[in-house]
């Protein structure tokens, strides 16, 4: 069997930068993905720290610098609008050393999309895997529409609900840690909104709403909300966040009324995926499908860039596939752990509660965002790369 065929199911910000990487060490990735073409839906995200390391050495900063969105302040606003944190960008960029950016999840994936494209990365959409059937040579990977691939290994970077991690290592419920929130995202006109050049941030217990502008017409618009649990499956998405906004201050319920469904919308749980294990025979596993932090950690496009990076780095580098899963496991696993452990402590601190108060809330995020505490703030939030000694 020739080594170099690695089929990687998923092609988000994990495969496709497992995939990049790959083509680089002269491997020969395919990279299928279920939807019919990149996805459109995401929310906006700080991006620095072992995001922007990956994205360094991958060569990709120029591309991140060029996308730019109209943002100079973020602010934390009463339910008047009234800002009782105020703090320039600029303070976020001096204390990162001008290695960061806002931008959204399908901006990230579009710039590893571009470059996949000029490697010449064999990429299928619309292809679902049905089976992997495994041989001392390889793995069978049977697709939907009866295609078929006989490959080295396969790395499942499909996400949190991955196709991959199911059929090899059983039920999704196993590994899944849901932390009683749920997350919304869309952008849509901005239609007289005060969403200029600062992100505004407004909170009522059990819900917060995040506004960001994204030119002169749109705004993007992130809701984060405390519910109990729900079957994804059968939940009317907008119908679902309109019933959870009602009442609300602001301008936070009068977005999800005004936004028309014309653009994608991003729907779906907060939910960490915990794994004793990463890889079992010539499967292994990266990004959201072994390790989702959930959006509350910051983090989950930074660790997902990092593992696929890494376990190209080491199946370049390990003659046996084994002994590469297993090296990609050891040098990132630690941290995922921990920045899970962290992500889960802080859930129910993340979204105010009932029981708040919010005097102290709001003290402690004018300390968090002031000039003096700001670099410490960043540091707890990942500013350090946790591939700052792995070469």
């Amino acid at each position: 069997m020739n080594r170099t065929r690695v089929l990687i199911s998923g092609g988000g910000i994990a495969g496709l930068t497992c995939a990049i990487e790959l083509k680089r060490h002269g491997f020969t990735p395919i990279v299928v993905e279920k939807e019919p073409g990149p996805r459109a839906e995401g929310y906006m995200m700080d991006f620095f720290g072992t995001g922007w390391d990956v994205a360094e050495r991958m060569g990709l900063t120029e591309a991140l610098r060029q996308i730019r969105y109209p943002i100079e302040w973020l602010a934390f606003v009463d339910r008047t609008g009234t800002p009782y944190c105020r703090a320039p960008v600029d303070r976020l960029r001096e204390a990162l050393d001008n290695r960061y950016t806002y931008l959204r999840r399908p901006d990230l994936e579009r710039i590893l999309l571009d470059e996949a494209r000029r490697a010449k990365v064999d990429i299928r959409y619309a292809t679902l895997i049905e089976s992997l059937s495994e041989d001392a040579d390889g793995v069978t990977v049977m697709f939907n529409g009866g295609g078929r691939e006989h490959v080295a290994v396969v790395i499942g970077a499909d996400g949190v609900h991955s196709r991959v991690r199911e059929l090899v290592f059983g039920a999704e419920p196993q590994f899944a840690r849901f932390l009683g929130l749920y997350v919304v995202a869309f952008h849509m006109p901005r239609s007289g909104f005060p969403i200029t050049d600062t992100v505004k941030i407004y909170e009522e217990p059990d819900r917060m709403a995040m506004f960001y502008p994204l030119d002169r017409e749109r705004i993007d618009a992130t809701y984060i909300l405390r519910h109990g649990e729900i079957d994804l499956r059968r939940t009317d998405h907008l119908a679902f966040l309109r019933q959870q906004v009602a009442g609300a201050q602001w301008i936070a319920q009068d977005v999800a009324d005004a936004y028309d469904g014309g653009a994608a919308i991003y729907f779906d749980s907060a939910t960490q995926i915990e794994m004793p294990q990463w890889h079992r025979g010539r499967v292994a596993l990266i990004g959201d499908a072994c390790g989702c932090l959930t959006l509350l950690a910051g983090q989950g496009s930074h660790m997902a860039m990092a593992g696929g990076y890494v376990l190209a780095r080491e199946l370049k580098r390990q003659p046996d596939h084994a002994r590469a899963f297993a090296a990609y496991q050891a040098v990132l696993k630690p941290h995922v752990d921990a920045k899970r452990r962290q992500s889960a402590r802080y859930a129910s601190l993340f979204v105010p509660q009932p029981s708040s108060w919010p005097w102290l809330r709001r003290l402690t995020i004018r300390l968090l965002f002031s000039k003096a505490l700001m670099k410490y703030g960043m540091r707890m939030f990942g500013a350090r790369s946790v591939l700052a000694g792995y070469r």
